[in-house]
């Protein structure tokens, strides 16, 4: 193939460089590094090119320690000696390029994979092996995390007998006697149960007699528990099914289970963890007033051809390329990230890398294509079909519908150099050498960056995303600094201002002293921590504790008197509020502006489908749970992700807390056992058992009843449940009312529904017909619209008896309705969610709401309201006249007392009873 250089051949290409020292593991190194990189980005390069094998540090004027020159003369040289280049001239240029682009930060590689392709099948939920194949994954990944919990606890205990004889003084042989020496025996104890074998301890001491200090062992890696790739129907996962809640759980606690709606794509989400990985900074082809899609499509065909390079020639070679600033590049536009604008460009941006990345596969696939192509066409041809169909008519969209066309034309001729191009990760690592920009559609960082000066002060600024976004929004530029970045300056600053500072004792030494470290500070308490002010004017002026000086987290200005609120209003003002843009910026600016602490779950999902649309491999960034989570949280997870369109699903917890301890009740002394039980003369005769025959009677309802209607869809066919209930609550009969069905199925279902109602007659619990129904799988099934509660069935029957299990035995578990729940905050929609009244600002509802006026004929007004308190509250304009009374004419708490007599301000009457 020829390649003609790009990034080598511009003038202002390249970077200015200068020496650095950086602190590695062993030693501090010089590199030669850009001179607007932070020296955390560089360690991230050398990072990587340690892992690869590449660093060389003995010439220091090498960019990176030389590790991108020697990449990329690597993947040259092999292009060339497979005649992948037309020559050495084209060889050489594609090394040029790829080094520029590297060190120009446009891309950048991920490390070298550590984990390959699985070999296992892909299982479905409904299958028979599914059991087993979950179970062996389950016992693998508590095998290899107890293993490695009991390698740390034994080598703990074997280094605390070893000790014990290190520290006694005497005899030699008496130091090393568990039974003369107390501490070793106290120490062989606690080694033996913690799992220790006596043999190990045995020989722990032993090393210790011949003067052995210490037991040193490493800490035990095992290798990632292999990847368990599972398929299953949508409306399985959607409706919560057990098999599906046992694959959420499995993820919740191995985090390697990955759930797919389709086997290819489950099969593409295996190959993912294997692939090579690379990452195109796309924010860097965003100009003022346009998008440079021919750069763009050009750094994909370059860094495509180096990853296909690094991957090994055999089975399906996928790639693993991805964008970083994508999130960015929204907000350079003005987009909010959770808009359906948003959602747009971000999936015309992927179609855009898709279609460049398949191009150029096709290309290189004249040298061959994949092995499983011949096997894989069709499915190939058909899927780059869609993705042209699916692109927009946006100027990026249309881009990406000609890059799609022309890959097709090329991969119907001589096939794909891989399976996969494209795909979605997170890797902080990778966003970390591109200067930490989001990965993927991760959610930006937000709109503050960290610069390094000279000297290595950080301070903080305003991105040039964030910038140009406001630019966009026609916004002003210098008073959103100032929200967001804060003033600064201690002269007009709420508060915590000069003058008050006097009056608490401050001089002006000290107020100088706080203005200076301003600047530079991230919090109040640091600027005015012992770090900044003189230690004895804190204890001696202000009241501190001596032994409080040394603590960092000593609140200054609380001794000083200032009050919480006071502090908090201070430091928005002086520091900004960034993480918070909302607070303090018009509406517009604060969505577009939101970073990834402000994103909801069900925005990145939205977003990642819209991605998933056009990349080749699902997503493999998993949907993160706290640590805190329960598996119920794992399972509500997975089916919101499954209603918002994910093509697979992966679940991961957070890990434990370094300092998480289970609080457990103290130790007591165990019970003294009590003493076996005699044996009882054994007696020839005895009733062992006696039953009692009664006869079961039905028990009526009463010819008026309660109950409710309730109205919706299960997969698009309407149905209609009718309740009646005993005077108590109870239910005692259903009906069930299909819409425009057949009269044989209509007829099946009122019958079956006056079966469940003799039952429920008769005494049968509900909780029984309900075990008996949900999950009962049938068409038709999927999506319910027109009730709150549940959102997708898998039946008619699971339906209604969800409904039930919902509406009168409290059985939330059965209820998948709120697509939010997962991520439920417990704080309710505000003032939507109930009329409130003015006086009280206490919620009222009508009786109509629950009172059925038919039933009651008429003996609830249509006015009665449910109130959570006895009357209005007194205001000034009512305080004089009294509390109001109920009207007994219209209901309404408008009585008032005039010349001796209760009149209705509503109505006009006056009520016998009180006239």
């Amino acid at each position: 193939m020829r390649y003609e250089a790009m990034f080598a051949a511009r003038e202002d290409c390249g970077p200015d460089l200068e020496i650095r020292q950086i602190e590695r593991a062993n030693a501090v190194v010089e590199v030669s590094a850009p001179t607007h990189w932070t020296n955390a980005r560089v360690e991230a390069w050398l990072d990587w090119a340690d892992a690869s094998g590449l660093a060389d540090y003995s010439d220091d004027g090498a960019p990176l320690a030389g590790a991108p020159a020697a990449h990329a003369q690597r993947l040259a040289s092999e292009g060339l000696a497979l005649g992948l280049f037309d020559g050495p001239a084209h060889a050489s240029a594609f090394r040029d390029d790829l080094i520029a682009s590297m060190l120009d930060g446009v891309a950048a590689p991920a490390d070298p994979p550590v984990a390959t392709a699985p070999t296992a099948d892909v299982v479905d939920l409904a299958a028979m092996e599914f059991d087993r194949t979950l179970a062996a994954h389950l016992a693998t990944s508590r095998r290899d995390a107890a293993a490695a919990d009991a390698a740390l606890a034994a080598a703990t205990r074997l280094r605390a007998v070893i000790d014990a004889i290190r520290r006694c003084e005497g005899d030699a042989e008496a130091c090393t006697d568990v039974g003369r020496n107390a501490a070793l025996g106290r120490a062989a104890r606690a080694a033996r149960d913690a799992g220790v074998s006596d043999a190990m301890i045995a020989q722990a001491i032993a090393l210790a007699r011949r003067g052995e200090n210490d037991w040193s062992s490493s800490p035990l890696e095992m290798p990632p528990t292999p990847l368990l790739l599972l398929t299953a129907d949508r409306s399985v996962v959607e409706a919560c099914e057990p098999t599906a809640g046992r694959a959420a759980v499995a993820g919740w606690e191995t985090g390697r289970v990955a759930l797919a709606f389709d086997p290819r794509d489950a099969e593409a989400s295996g190959r993912a963890d294997g692939a090579a990985r690379a990452a195109i900074d796309v924010s860097r082809f965003q100009t003022a007033d346009s998008f440079d899609v021919d750069r763009f499509a050009a750094t994909v065909r370059l860094w495509t051809l180096a990853l296909d390079l690094a991957t090994p020639a055999s089975g399906w070679r996928p790639l693993g390329l991805t964008l970083a600033g994508a999130a960015d590049l929204l907000v350079m536009r003005g987009l909010a990230y959770d808009s359906d604008e948003g959602r747009a460009v971000m999936a015309d941006l992927f179609a855009l890398a898709t279609a460049a990345g398949l191009s150029a596969s096709a290309e290189l696939a004249a040298r061959g294509a994949y092995p499983e192509y011949e096997n894989d066409r069709e499915a190939r041809l058909a899927a780059i079909e869609t993705r042209a169909r699916n692109c927009s008519s946006s100027p990026l969209g249309r881009a990406a519908a000609k890059l799609f066309a022309a890959a097709l034309k090329a991969a119907r001729r001589q096939g794909l150099r891989n399976a996969d191009v494209t795909g979605l990760f997170t890797d902080p690592a990778l966003s970390l050498r591109l200067g930490g920009g989001a990965i993927g559609v991760s959610p930006w960082t937000g709109p503050v960056t960290l610069t390094e000066t000279e000297d290595g002060e950080i301070l903080r600024g305003l991105s040039p995303a964030a910038v140009a976004g406001l630019g966009a929004l026609a916004a002003d530029i210098d008073a959103s600094r100032l929200e967001l970045l804060g003033r600064r300056d201690l002269t007009e600053a709420p508060h915590i201002h000069p003058a008050a500072l006097r009056e608490r004792g401050f001089t002006d030494h000290e107020i100088d002293q706080v203005q200076a470290a301003l600047p530079l500070a991230s919090s109040l308490s640091e600027a005015f921590g012992p770090g900044v002010l003189d230690a004895g004017f804190i204890r001696d002026v202000l009241g501190a504790p001596a032994d409080a000086l040394d603590d960092p987290a000593i609140q200054v200005l609380a001794l000083a008197g200032f009050s919480t609120t006071q502090i908090a209003e201070a430091e928005a003002y002086l520091l900004g509020e960034p993480d918070a843009p909302s607070r303090r910026l018009p509406g517009d600016i604060a969505l577009v502006l939101a970073d990834s602490s402000q994103i909801s779950p069900s925005a990145i999902m939205a977003m990642t489908a819209a991605a998933e649309a056009f990349t080749c491999a699902p997503a493999s960034q998993p949907l993160a749970l706290a640590w805190s989570d329960d598996p119920g949280a794992a399972i509500r997870c997975q089916a919101a992700a499954a209603r918002a369109g994910l093509r697979a699903i992966r679940i991961q917890r957070a890990p434990a807390p370094a300092d998480f301890v289970l609080d457990l009740p103290p130790a007591t002394e165990e019970a003294p056992r009590r003493a076996a039980p005699t044996m009882a003369p054994i007696i020839s005769e005895r009733i062992v058992e006696k039953v009692v025959e009664r006869a079961r009677s039905r028990q009526r309802l009463p010819d008026r009843r309660k109950g409710y209607i309730q109205k919706a869809a299960v997969g698009g066919h309407k149905v209609y449940l009718h309740t009646g209930e005993y005077e108590n609550g109870e239910l005692g009969e259903v009906f069930i009312d299909m819409h425009k069905e057949g009269a044989a199925f209509r007829s099946l279902m009122n019958n079956f529904a006056i079966a469940v109602s003799i039952g429920l007659q008769y005494g049968v619990p509900l909780e029984e017909f309900v075990d008996a129904f949900v999950f009962t799988r049938f068409e038709p099934a999927g999506r319910v619209s027109g009730n709150d509660s549940i959102r997708s069935a898998t039946s008619i029957l699971d339906y209604i008896f969800r409904e039930l299990g919902v509406s009168y035995l409290d059985r939330d578990d059965l209820a998948n309705g709120d697509p939010e729940e997962f991520n439920a905050d417990g704080l309710g929609s505000g003032s939507a969610e109930g009329v409130l009244t003015a006086e009280t600002d206490e919620e009222v509802l009508p009786a109509a709401r629950f009172i059925s006026k038919g039933f009651s004929r008429g003996a609830a007004p249509d006015n009665l309201v449910f109130l959570p308190t006895g009357g209005k509250r007194r205001t000034a304009g009512n305080e004089a006249e009294g509390e109001h009374d109920v009207c007994s004419s219209c209901g309404d708490l408008a009585l008032t007392r005039r010349a001796g007599r209760l009149i209705c301000e509503t109505c006009g009457a006056v009520p016998e009873r009180m006239g």
